[in-house]
């Protein structure tokens, strides 16, 4: 497993042993089943399971009961190439060889034969040769919950007999058979997970022929931050997915840092003092919190960003002595924490119906504005007929023209009536009952609109952090040198719009005055 990987391997608890082992080995529910391996009887699990519940009731332990434990142990494509038996059983023997437990495991593809995979479920306790039997050294009284009472008067009722349900264990009796031994501690461990990721390393690489595939264990103390694994229908996964995705945008800087010159041992400083230690303060005062440490990553990044710009200033500058920087100007470095992804800010809100609404509406308007607009152009023709009417009715012998222009005007007064008509129709042939109901449709749409487009500007800012800068202040002044002339220039110039301001702003005073 390289830098910035997902593992290759994964302890899993199993609430329910018994379901499982017959959920891996299922040829019906599983689409791509090779092979299965056991060492033990399939009743075994059932004894396990019944034997875990009664120890977690009596323990009176809240949450559920742990019955077993599972790896899932990823595998490179090219193993498929060996016999499917022989590789699940090598696989198996190795841990049972190592842990003397009892094993139930499947050699999987996933539907798509992408994802070649082993379950390996294994028992946390190991079975006694010979089952334990704890005699009774004197009557044993429990009550109808099961829970042991100290004398017989508890277990009866009014009448002095024994309430249904409880029962009495006579001296010399059996009163506990254990068929298992008490848990190994070691499996529940980050340990036991850290060697068996080594241990199944080994096994692999020494399978695999092709040198690109071979597996290499994260290094926990390299400067780089290993992705999560999402799990089928996991719950959280949204949640992992802005985790790796903040994970990655770190290791893509120490990438950046690495080329930059920054060493490995700084790069590892960085990481304890921004994410190590503020992750466990984290932890220690809160707990596990998903967000904070998101926040924390979010600085760490910004922070780094930082760091390499500052290494890009000082390469070539000025050492003393000793081989610190000289300073000689104030530095301004971006550290502003890195923002989260897109899906971690949900769906952008659409605004796609309401502009095809407001374009609509915009649409009926601009028919209605042109109908108004040749209403108004008929209406002006017919103003200037009637005027060159009232001329010509003041002349002698213009019979005919006078004729010509009240047939016109006669036209224009029909046309006009007609556009009006036309004016009218367009609302309620678009489903409104006049241009004012329109108007208000077309209103309430445009409002509609920059509602969603204010939600939209609220969800473009959501989620990018406030601008942060790391200043380091000049330790060294700047050589005097000469001015050149062009700056003398633009100097006397500054000085010369200066106090043509400040003689502005007396000649202002005066006035008011």
């Amino acid at each position: 497993m390289t830098n910035g990987k997902n593992s290759f391997l994964q302890v899993v608890k199993l609430p329910n042993v018994r379901g499982r082992v017959r959920y891996i080995s299922d040829p019906k529910r599983q689409e791509n089943l090779y092979a299965t391996f056991t060492n033990v009887e399939s009743k075994y699990w059932s004894y396990l399971s019944k034997e875990n519940q009664e120890d977690f009731r009596k323990s009176g332990t809240e949450g559920k009961c742990i019955e077993a434990r599972e790896l899932i142990i990823m595998l490179p494509p090219s193993l498929i190439q060996y016999d499917p038996d022989m590789l699940l059983k090598y696989f198996s023997a190795k841990f049972v060889e190592k842990y003397d437990v009892a094993v139930a495991s499947a050699l999987h593809h996933n539907k798509a034969k992408t994802n070649l995979h082993i379950h390996l479920i294994f028992s946390e306790r190991q079975a006694f040769d010979v089952p334990e039997r704890k005699i009774a050294a004197r009557n044993l009284f429990y009550d109808e919950n099961g829970k042991h009472v100290r004398t017989k008067k508890e277990i009866l009722d009014e009448r002095g007999e024994i309430r249904p349900g409880c029962r009495i264990i006579k001296k010399g009796e059996v009163y506990e058979t254990n068929l298992f031994k008490p848990k190994n501690q070691e499996f529940k461990s980050k340990k036991f997970t850290e060697e068996m990721k080594y241990y199944y390393t080994d096994l692999i690489n020494e399978l695999v022929k092709n040198p690109a595939e071979k597996l290499k264990v994260f290094d926990k103390n390299s400067p780089y931050l290993p992705t999560r694994k999402i799990g089928k229908n996991n719950p959280k996964a949204e949640e992992i997915r802005i985790d790796n995705y903040l994970r990655q945008e770190w290791n893509h800087m120490v990438d950046r840092a690495v080329t930059e010159g920054v060493t490995e041992e700084e790069l590892c400083q960085v990481k304890k003092k921004e994410i190590t230690v503020p992750a466990q303060e984290s932890i220690m005062k809160a707990g596990w919190k998903p967000d904070q440490f998101r926040s924390i990553l979010q600085k760490a990044i910004g922070k780094l960003r930082g760091f390499i710009q500052f290494m890009k200033e000082i390469r070539n500058g000025e050492f003393d002595a000793r081989g610190n920087p000289l300073i000689r100007h104030d530095l301004k470095f971006d550290v502003t924490p890195a923002p989260l992804p897109e899906s971690a800010k949900g769906e952008r809100p659409s605004s796609a119906l309401q502009e095809a609404e407001v374009m609509r509406l915009d649409r009926i308007l601009h028919k209605m504005k042109k109908a108004e607009q040749k209403i108004y152009a008929i209406e002006k023709a017919k103003i200037r007929l009637e005027k060159d009417l009232k001329e010509v009715q003041k002349k002698w012998f213009h019979g005919k023209e006078k004729k010509e222009l009240e047939q016109k005007i006669a036209g224009k007064r029909q046309e006009l009536k007609k556009s009006q008509e036309t004016l009218s129709e367009i609302p309620k042939m678009q489903g409104y009952e006049n241009a004012l109901e329109v108007k208000k449709a077309y209103k309430a749409a445009v409002a509609e609109l920059e509602g969603v487009r204010k939600l939209q500007s609220e969800w473009d800012q959501k989620g990018i952090p406030e601008k942060r800068y790391w200043v380091i202040k000049a330790d060294v002044p700047e050589p005097t040198r000469q001015k050149s002339i062009h700056e003398r220039l633009e100097e006397k110039k500054r000085d010369v719009e200066r106090k043509q301001k400040k003689e502005r702003k007396r000649s202002h005073g005066r006035d008011c005055l």
